[in-house]
């Protein structure tokens, strides 16, 4: 079952041994470029991937002892141990990482071309003083050796060479979709097929013995490498492409994120100066409210006394604080959703706090509460009277903040929608981007006469300090 491992020589031992765990480590190199394996991640993860590089190499070595003749048993370890290994710890990482395996094979394969062409000029070199020798088995086993140690080690330096232009050119791991991958593996897959090929044909058996192409075609000693050339240029530059892609999608996220914080702004500014004007209004009539109260009285007019106070009750309460959640920016914003769930009509209920230590800046959280409260506000206001409801919860816990917002709509009754809508627009990504940049997560569940988002961050009690950069997009220290 081992193949002949007996008969092999030890240059091939040798060469074989050394040539196995330099092409793990360059697998794992080129991943890296696309998946964080070493860099970015806590140690226990790069704990994990070492040890999955001493798996793959002792899979391999004991998968040479049994198949020298590794098609395409060594493919499938190459490939399906990686694969199991994202499915289970990076599933988020699968596209990246098949494109990882997909490229490494094409670039191990694109090296047959060179190799091949240089090994059949250096053994006709190697091999031209056999007629003259007196021990041709000694001289046939000694130089056969010398070029299996040529040939592996070309399959060292050529996937080395390959893989440090990638190196320098991909500086981060992007986030691949799948039509991305599908885009980006054309060129790879195209390679792979292409190779396979002329391995199929570099020597054929007729019956007038064997035919080694190369000897009939010598032109295809540099046409070959060429074409392998022109083959790792294209992925080259689908990749490079992908990367500008990839900045220029960055780019014009974050102008849209400036976009939304200065909308937001303006949002905050508004409903404090909406509030604000109420207790300026409230306050200029107080001295003609305290003259009629005393004119009424002086008159015993008791009645209409009363119902005077009831009507200056009412707007004082308009400007009353109804939640105090501990900063005047939440309070502002949970007042005026509360006052405006009133008008419709809509039973509003909260338990949110805000506390600084947690170290997420006020500015942040209230974008969050009012996008939220927002979709909340108008689902609940288009729902029957049963489902005129919306309930604002707060789960802290020892480092984490979870705040979960439910109201009631009515399923047959289409809402009117407009380009803030946060469940089909910009609030939605708004909300996502903040959960991102707190190492949180949202989920959004939907019932039958139920809407439910639950919206999870990260606290950063060591980083009260941050405030947020309108104009650039980005957080700063104070």
């Amino acid at each position: 079952m081992l193949s002949g491992i007996a008969d092999i020589s030890i240059y091939q031992i040798i060469a074989e041994l050394t040539e196995i765990p330099c092409r793990v480590v360059f697998l794992f190199i080129l991943w890296d470029r696309f998946v964080p394996l070493f860099s970015g991640v806590e140690r226990k993860e790069k704990e994990h991937t070492v040890i999955l590089a001493v798996v793959m190499t002792a899979a391999e070595v004991l998968r040479w002892c049994v198949f020298t003749d590794g098609f395409p048993i060594w493919m499938i370890l190459m490939c399906g141990i990686p694969l199991l290994y994202a499915y289970f710890c990076k599933r988020e990482k699968m596209p990246e990482t098949l494109f990882s395996l997909i490229l490494f094979l094409n670039l191990r394969y694109l090296s047959y071309f060179f190799v091949n062409s240089i090994i059949n000029a250096a053994a006709k070199k190697i091999m031209a003083g056999l007629t003259m020798a007196a021990d041709v088995e000694g001289f046939v086993s000694f130089r056969v050796g010398i070029l299996y140690l040529l040939c592996e080690g070309l399959y060292i330096v050529m996937p080395l060479l390959e893989i440090l232009p990638l190196i320098w050119f991909v500086k981060r791991p992007e986030k691949m979709r799948w039509m991305e991958f599908c885009y980006l593996s054309v060129m790879n897959v195209a390679g792979i097929i292409l190779t396979r090929i002329m391995m199929g044909i570099a020597v054929l058996d007729t019956a007038d013995g064997a035919v080694i192409l190369l000897d009939e075609r010598p032109h295809l000693i540099w046409l070959l490498p060429l074409v392998a050339v022109l083959l790792y240029v294209g992925d080259l530059s689908a990749i490079l492409i992908w990367q500008r892609y990839c900045t220029f999608r960055r780019q014009s996220e974050l102008y849209l994120a400036r976009s939304m914080e200065e909308e937001a702004i303006r949002r905050r500014l508004e409903d404090t100066e909406r509030y604000y004007d109420q207790v300026r209004k409230v306050k200029h009539e107080m001295a003609n409210h305290m003259t009629n109260i005393r004119g009424l009285a002086e008159q015993g007019l008791n009645e209409e006394l009363c119902r005077y106070i009831t009507n200056m009750d009412d707007a004082i309460r308009s400007v009353e604080m109804r939640y105090h959640t501990g900063d005047p920016v939440t309070d502002v914003v949970m007042n005026d959703k509360f006052r405006k769930a009133e008008e419709s009509g809509i039973a509003f209920s909260s338990n949110f706090v805000y506390e600084s230590s947690w170290g997420i800046p006020v500015y942040d959280l209230s974008i969050v509460l009012s996008n939220i409260l927002d979709n909340a506000l108008r689902a609940a206001g288009s729902a029957s009277d049963d489902l005129k409801y919306m309930d604002m919860k707060m789960i802290e816990r020892e480092n984490v903040i979870l705040l979960v917002c439910e109201n009631g709509f009515d399923p047959s009754a289409e809402a009117a929608r407009d380009i803030n809508d946060i469940w089909h627009g910009i609030g939605l990504k708004n909300v996502e981007d903040i959960a991102e940049r707190y190492n949180g997560a949202v989920d959004i569940q939907k019932d039958d006469s139920v809407y439910r988002i639950s919206v999870l961050l990260k606290k950063r009690p060591f980083e009260t300090g941050i405030r947020p950069s309108v104009t650039s997009g980005l957080y700063v220290k104070s």
